[in-house]
């Protein structure tokens, strides 16, 4: 793929030129900054959005993509809910039991990570036959305890795994991948004739941020994800907007799919023009008072690299992340915030910025002041 040309990863038209392009820094899903270029293409035929691989992406993904690896029993905070915060892998769990599955039912995490959510799953539905794929090593030593070594795999998914399952998860994982419908392809060859293949991927018209996110190669818009399962002889049962924020979460079983129409790329379009708008201001602020930017995430994590100034620290709810450090800046409880800080920008989804941090700002300093990025 050259700068000056791309082939659509779903339907292979060709693209002649990027809609967005920016020198970076670039970060990744897990807040890695990486020295090259933010780049966006959007498909005219099919309504993708795409971005170019990473230099040596299979040696990324098996080598350096180490999510969660580095602090035990690290989750990321999905919600709170009545007070309490629900934890990402423990909400898909939850989505996931929704479905009606047979007893001692076949199930594979693809690309599992440390498969927390499918040992959620489990607490719920002891008699479930898990199954965990990869394209690291690196997890194996969190599979051992609780998944059968021949109910492990690699790299590739096993050829004696075919027709195999009665349902496959995959959280958050085929925005990663460098061809989705040879994946699609994969997944659907492993399923059984009436198994379900439960998704969710990013949602980048309510989540825009996605689309700076440099790893993740494909920004899925309902259109492209239909003709991608298609392509694979999988027709979408199900699709649920709202059932996790920024994102679709789709159930697909095998079938022959119509498609009559597609996206139209206008909304995409603006919010890029918006992120070039919002990344440029960024760059042109200055600052001297003490400075703190709310969220530590993806968001956070863009803010801290374009600014021109120091940051004092990130405040984030997220106990994980509490007392330790990102960028060289400590992430605190935002209950610990300093007196002295006078602004606090805020790292969160534009779209939903307002509504998550809502009237829970008793910790914010006297006299300091909340910057929204829109």
């Amino acid at each position: 793929m050259t700068l000056d040309l791309m082939r659509c990863r779903v339907c292979n038209s060709d693209i002649v030129a990027s809609a967005f392009d920016d020198e970076g820094p670039s970060l990744t899903s897990i807040r890695t900054v990486l020295d090259v270029r933010t780049q966006v293409w959007l498909c005219d035929n099919c309504g993708h959005a795409q971005s170019p691989d990473l230099p040596n992406i299979l040696e990324f993904y098996d080598t350096n993509y180490r999510i969660s690896l580095d602090i035990d029993g690290h989750d990321q905070v999905y919600e709170n809910r009545a007070g309490e915060q629900v934890f990402r892998t423990v909400y898909q769990a939850e989505l996931v039991q929704a479905l009606d599955l047979p007893k001692a039912a076949n199930v594979m995490d693809f690309g599992a990570g440390k498969a927390t959510t499918l040992q959620q799953l489990l607490k719920v539905w002891p008699d479930v036959v898990p199954y965990v794929f990869d394209v690291s090593t690196d997890y194996a030593e969190y599979w051992a305890d609780w998944v059968p070594i021949n109910q492990q795999a690699t790299y590739e998914l096993p050829q004696d795994w075919t027709t195999k399952f009665d349902l496959i998860t995959a959280h958050f994982v085929l925005e990663h991948v460098a061809d989705p419908v040879k994946v699609f392809k994969d997944i659907s060859r492993c399923l059984l004739p009436d198994g379900k293949l439960f998704f969710s991927v990013p949602n980048a018209e309510t989540n825009s941020g996605d689309l700076l996110v440099v790893d993740h190669l494909n920004h899925f818009t309902l259109s492209s994800v239909t003709f991608a399962l298609a392509q694979a002889k999988l027709i979408i049962e199900n699709i649920d907007c709202d059932a996790f924020s920024g994102a679709f979460v789709i159930i697909a079983k095998k079938g022959l799919p119509k498609i009559d129409s597609f996206h139209d790329n206008k909304i995409l379009t603006n919010v890029l023009f918006e992120w070039e708008a919002i990344l440029q201001k960024l760059k042109n602020t200055e600052h001297d008072a003490p400075l703190a930017i709310y969220g530590a995430g993806f968001y956070g994590s863009l803010i801290a690299t374009r600014l021109n100034g120091s940051i004092d620290c990130f405040l984030d709810k997220n106990p994980y992340l509490q007392n330790c450090s990102h960028l060289n800046i400590p992430i605190l409880n935002p209950n610990d915030c300093p007196n002295d800080v006078k602004a606090v920008i805020v790292g969160l989804n534009p779209a939903r910025a307002r509504e998550i941090l809502g009237n829970s700002i008793e910790w914010l300093p006297n006299g300091a002041e909340l910057v929204y990025l829109d």
